[in-house]
């Protein structure tokens, strides 16, 4: 976590890629903890609404890439703060180092982790704040039940609208995943001016 590196009384400075790419080892440790329940959750509301079609469930599941779209959703969330917490430029280029960069962390050959993403944050960007009264945890559940297809098969549609059941899709978010970017900016700065930094040291046990 990059709370545990050492920097307690000055900034140290980190290249966009060392820190997206510590990011998204972050983002995956996030993902590989808090999918398990939240799977575990979805299952369990798709198999009620097959029922007692278990095997039309399964099949339901099987056929999409739920893993991938989950780390996709909560690297969007999160890096949907980028912007607020750094400046343009240093926020671009972490942005443009997040692009090149995320569909390799989310072990797929295609596009589809990073289109997601920032699906992800543009959806966050225009549909939270003081107005709307939306958290993007319950926006990016919104946005993967509808990227799974739940609300365009008959048997699960009434998920959608099922409060009980989208707040416990949307419990996992909102403990389980780290508000990174706060943390790193009380910690670190970017450095985009292509000098090498000095390199932030692990804490020592």
């Amino acid at each position: 976590m990059v709370s545990a590196m050492l920097s307690p009384d000055r900034k140290l400075s980190m290249t966009p890629a060392d820190a997206v790419a510590a990011f998204l080892v972050d983002m995956r440790s996030a993902a590989d903890i808090t999918f398990p329940v939240w799977y575990k959750r979805l299952k369990a509301g798709v198999v009620d609404s097959f029922a007692p079609d278990a095997d039309g469930a399964r099949t339901f599941l099987d056929l999409r890439p739920i893993d991938d779209l989950y780390f996709a959703g909560i690297v969007g969330m999160e890096a949907a703060r980028i912007r607020r917490h750094l400046p343009p430029d240093a926020a671009n280029a972490l942005l443009a180092e997040l692009a090149a960069e995320v569909d390799r962390r989310g072990r797929r050959p295609d596009r589809m982790v990073s289109d997601f993403v920032f699906f992800v944050m543009g959806r966050i960007d225009l549909e939270t704040g003081v107005e709307q009264m939306r958290m993007p945890h319950d926006l990016v559940v919104s946005m993967l039940l509808e990227k799974i297809g739940i609300g365009t098969d008959q048997r699960t549609c009434p998920l959608v609208t099922e409060l009980v059941f989208r707040h416990n899709l949307g419990e996992p978010l909102a403990r389980g995943v780290p508000q990174w970017w706060k943390v790193f900016v009380e910690r670190f700065s970017v450095n985009v001016d292509g000098e090498e930094p000095p390199r932030a040291i692990a804490r020592s046990a």
